[in-house]
């Protein structure tokens, strides 16, 4: 990446412009260069759980809302939208004009197929839950199911080609949340019927909606996207070109960051922060964001079907010396599941969150005899994490104290990020070194994945929960709300299925030259609100 500027380039331009006729030409370099981290897991639209790979999926496709700089609600294919005085009824207005990558009409029946796709069983996506969990779509949960196949019971519809009505079951004050291209990316029909589920998102035959267009796919090397000429807002997209590169070594990625070769990194090496902050403190952002870490059990696993062990495993883990000492990512530590991202949120913690780390570690020494293990009969175990730094770090770390405090017998498994959710479907894993971003600063979007019908990959079913939540979804007003998730996150916390360990702030490097990059708390940093100067 080279940039060229001053007094005599600027003489020679002229020249040129005078002697040839031609524009003047760009010395800067017009690509924006991101890290990724891991190769993406997918780039399916409709099928993509990756909070990383939505980075691409956001460039490439708008929702009916999309989201600014800092992560705040702003029109996307919808310029206006209102919802009924029950909060029932969400009537979406699109654009005038919209159009999809290859010219097409882009219509209100293409987020209606979209939302389809996404909930039909035969497309085995893991988010079709944002709508009969996070929100509840009338006939989503059905549909999910596969108890109803007639998409005209779903209460999404597309009354006339510029208007889409979502019907709800209960009130979502948190809706527009889940409106976004990560959400609700439409659907180009005709690509998709034509090539299929496989071959429809090949950059040769994709057709998105979004400021950027997806021109080459380079497995285990980057994703190359150009700029949407049809994109309705095309004339404030100032970037023409953006390269996503896979940087699964953080050391490697910021050496090529060093050497200008990236413009925005995935992450910060964990031994350099500080160094950094001292070196280029404007270029080091560290912000508070919505992800969660915690160690999951395998429910059905024999041994983790007995709660005295799992709740020894999670109280022998000093969380302060994990992340402070350990981990040193910037980490807070946390006894809570959904809670530590809104003020008017007061959730609980586990049970022993107000002990002394040596109580804890009393306690833990009891139950785990309670269970049947100690020295001459030690726990086996292996963990799953992802080959990132931090969760290297963090899964390393607690199999110390596991060690120490207990005597359990520890296996660190790391893996690549797509290998990690496989395994984690496939129950390949005694305890899982789990992480999830939430879609907003709020309980919900934590606690509805957790229900046992919107993640059957934990294996846990509590009526009582699912009890707990629908009554919560019955209230309009947040504050009432959040009395009632607090009693669903208190069931959660209780069953002891998971140990919730820390919140994960967003840390990236940002060069100079790049320009409208903001602290948003759900990731979502639009290449097309950038610049490069």
């Amino acid at each position: 990446m080279g940039r060229r500027s001053g007094v005599l380039w600027g003489l020679l331009a002229s020249v040129l412009v005078l002697l040839l006729g031609m524009a003047a030409p760009v010395w800067a370099d017009d690509t924006l260069d991101r890290g990724v981290g891991s190769e993406w897991s997918s780039l399916d639209p409709h099928v993509n759980f990756d909070a990383a790979a939505a980075w691409i999926q956001m460039d490439a496709y708008e929702g009916l809302i999309n989201f600014d700089e800092i992560g705040q609600i702003i029109p996307g294919a919808a310029e206006k939208w209102e919802a009924s005085p029950d909060g029932l009824t969400y009537t979406f207005h699109l654009r005038d004009g919209l159009k999809w990558s290859n010219g097409d009409k882009l219509v209100a029946q293409d987020f209606v197929n979209g939302i389809l796709r996404t909930l039909n069983p035969d497309t085995g996506s893991e988010k079709g839950y944002y709508f009969y969990s996070t929100v509840q779509i009338k006939g989503a949960k059905d549909l999910a199911e596969g108890k109803v196949k007639d998409p005209a019971s779903l209460g999404v519809s597309a009354p006339d080609d510029r208007t889409v009505v979502i019907q709800l079951l209960t009130p979502a004050p948190h809706m527009l949340q889940l409106m976004g291209g990560y959400h609700v990316p439409p659907l180009h029909k005709p690509s998709f019927d034509k090539y299929g589920a496989a071959v429809f998102i090949d950059p040769a035959h994709l057709v998105t909606n979004g400021a950027y267009i997806i021109k080459e796919v380079v497995p285990q090397s980057h994703v190359l996207m150009e700029k949407n000429p049809n994109y309705w807002d095309a004339a404030n997209v100032k970037i023409p070109f953006v390269k996503y590169h896979v940087t699964e070594d953080v050391a490697t990625e910021l050496k090529r960051y060093q050497a200008g070769e990236i413009d925005i990194t995935y992450d910060i090496p964990l031994n350099q922060i500080e160094d950094l902050k001292a070196a280029t403190p404007a270029e080091v952002q560290i912000a508070p964001s919505t992800e969660i870490t915690y160690f999951s059990f395998n429910l059905t696993h024999e041994a983790f079907k007995n709660i005295d062990l799992r709740r020894a495993l999670s109280l022998a883990i000093d969380r302060e010396t994990l992340e402070g000492k350990i981990v040193k990512g910037e980490a807070i530590p946390t006894f809570s599941f959904g809670g530590g991202f809104t003020p008017d949120y007061k959730g609980p913690q586990i049970a022993e969150a107000t002990m002394t780390q040596g109580e804890r570690e009393a306690l833990a020494k009891d139950l785990y005899a309670k269970a049947g293990y100690g020295p001459d009969n030690p726990l086996k175990i292996t963990v799953v994490a992802t080959i990132s730094e931090d969760a290297k770090r963090r899964a390393q770390g607690v199999a110390l104290m596991w060690k120490k405090v207990l005597g359990v017998e520890t296996d660190v498994q790391p893996m690549e990020r797509k290998a990690w959710l496989d395994a984690f479907y496939a129950g390949t894993w005694d305890v899982f070194s789990d992480d999830l971003v939430g879609d907003f600063a709020g309980p919900e979007t934590f606690l509805a994945y957790m229900r046992p019908s919107s993640e059957p990959g934990y294996n846990w079913v509590k009526p009582e929960y699912d009890a707990a939540m629908d009554e919560a979804a019955k209230l309009s007003d947040l504050p009432s709300r959040y009395v009632a998730l607090a009693k669903a996150e208190k069931i959660l916390l209780d069953d002891y299925i998971f140990a919730p360990i820390s919140i994960v702030p967003g840390r990236h490097l940002v060069k100079p030259s790049v320009h409208g990059w903001g602290d948003s708390a759900a990731g979502y940093n639009n290449s097309q609100f950038l610049s490069l100067e």
